[in-house]
């Protein structure tokens, strides 16, 4: 660690706004020395119990706290720890965080907290990044997920699999540097027939990249249709709120309206667009292109068709054109008489749920196939799934996947050892990069950077 890294830092630990309570946090050698110099009454402090008393600054009370040392090594950062609970008022935070940071403290950098649980080891760095996942996290998915990579369930997966990668690049070394001990390093043949669990192992973890930026940043879905069918009504019922304009005239959406929700445990990015169809009112042919080019650049589609008015050649010609996405087909006013119906067999491989955005019906089967649709596979195992929600450790993985992949190539070809030893070394480097073994402090510093203060 650098000096840098050695001195006392404090942050507010608890976000911006007014609150029963914060917490000014501080970490640090010599931190309960500075804390006896704003503390009073001056007693000694045993790790891990609460002290009531005051923080003072040149003679003057800022606030009655509460105080909890927490000593090193049972901290979160591994050195000796102090938060201070004071009532939550950002001008009596700010004053807690002067009065400290004027006797020797100084304002930490974002994320700095958990950058120097990493540097002490007491996380690993995809550990700390799922701090972070924790925090930002919009879904019970999100949570869970987030709290089984800060346990180590990821790293336990990546490190095995970068012991076994170890382990031939040791045999190999083995066999190059002493051939009389051949018998006791393990052949090509072996590695060869341990690279394809190795690689499926990798490729099973890549897969969930998918699912882990989904999580992390939420689908984009548009809700799209024939004016009044209800696709504004539909964003209101399910935001539970009246967020969208709704009128029986028809091209009452113009614009698209953007909304965060989760549903079945799914985060999408819901915008509710203007009603296709053709038209000679200039502001009203705006917000359709606007559709067709929010369609095109969405992840998720729900078409709404008015059951009253049936499906038609242009709901057809639309769907023809969202081929590829996933799709769900919502026959909406289903609590209304239908004049005409659509009949399932014309709709081949689409979903389609009747609803009622009006009263809710249905709302309940489209959530359920929603996360059909999105969690399918990790839905009931998810406590114990592990997901990269990193594009940092997607990129790293798939690195990973090609250089053992290669190296397996080569010895089928008969490449020299030493020569196969360098794929696998790569392999080994580009895994412990995830875990921060191997990682530069311009990464560390770009990782850490995303953090708020005070974590």
């Amino acid at each position: 660690m650098t000096g840098k890294d050695k001195d006392i830092i404090a942050a507010i630990a608890t976000a911006y706004g007014h609150g029963a309570i914060g917490i000014v946090r501080m970490s640090g050698e010599g931190v309960l020395n500075l804390l006896g110099r704003v503390f009073s009454p001056a007693q000694k402090l045993e790790s891990h119990k609460m002290y009531y008393g005051k923080i003072y600054s040149n003679g003057e009370i800022i606030d009655e706290v509460m105080v909890c040392p927490m000593l090193a090594p049972r901290s979160y950062t591994k050195e000796d720890t102090v938060e201070i609970y004071a009532h939550g008022g950002m001008v009596v935070l700010r004053g807690v965080l002067d009065a400290v940071i004027h006797e020797g403290a100084r304002l930490a950098e974002p994320g700095e907290f958990t950058k120097r649980a990493f540097l002490n080891g007491r996380i690993n760095l995809t550990q700390a990044e799922a701090v972070m996942d924790l925090i930002n996290a919009g879904s019970d998915a999100a949570r869970r997920a987030g709290l089984r990579q800060l346990g180590g369930g990821l790293s336990r997966r990546i490190e095995i699999l970068r012991d076994k990668i170890l382990h031939w690049i040791a045999h190999i070394e083995l066999s190059i540097d002493y051939p009389e001990h051949e018998e006791e390093a393990k052949n090509a043949m072996q590695i060869l027939g341990e690279g394809s669990e190795v690689i499926a192992g990798l490729e099973a973890l890549y897969k969930t990249a998918a699912v882990g930026r989904m999580l992390r940043d939420g689908i984009k879905t548009v809700i799209i249709g024939r004016p009044n069918a209800g696709k504004s009504t539909l964003l209101n019922a399910i935001l539970s709120e009246d967020r969208a304009i709704v009128h029986e005239q028809a091209g009452t959406t113009r614009d698209i309206l953007t909304e965060r929700v989760v549903v079945g445990d799914v985060p999408l990015l819901l915008m509710d667009t203007a009603g296709i169809r053709e038209t000679e009112d200039p502001v009203e042919k705006i917000g359709v292109e606007k559709t067709l080019e929010a369609a095109k650049e969405s992840e998720f589609v729900l078409y709404v068709v008015d059951k009253l008015q049936g499906f038609d050649t242009e709901d057809m010609e639309m769907l023809q054109r969202l081929r590829g996405k996933p799709l769900i087909v919502l026959m909406n006013k289903c609590d209304l008489e239908p004049f005409s119906s659509f009949a399932p067999e014309e709709s081949g491989e689409v979903i389609i749920i009747e609803i009622s955005s009006q009263t809710g019906e249905g709302l309940d089967k489209l959530y359920a196939q929603i996360h059909e649709l999105f969690l399918s596979g990790i839905g009931d195992a998810n406590n114990d799934a592990d997901i990269i929600t990193r594009e940092r450790h997607r990129i790293l993985i798939e690195q990973a996947i090609n250089y053992v992949r290669i190296a397996m190539q080569e010895i089928e070809l008969g490449v020299p050892e030493d020569l196969v030893s360098v794929r696998l070394r790569a392999a080994y480097m580009a895994l412990g990069e995830v875990l921060g073994v191997e990682v530069g402090d311009d990464i560390l510093d770009r990782i850490f950077a995303e953090f708020c203060l005070g974590k």
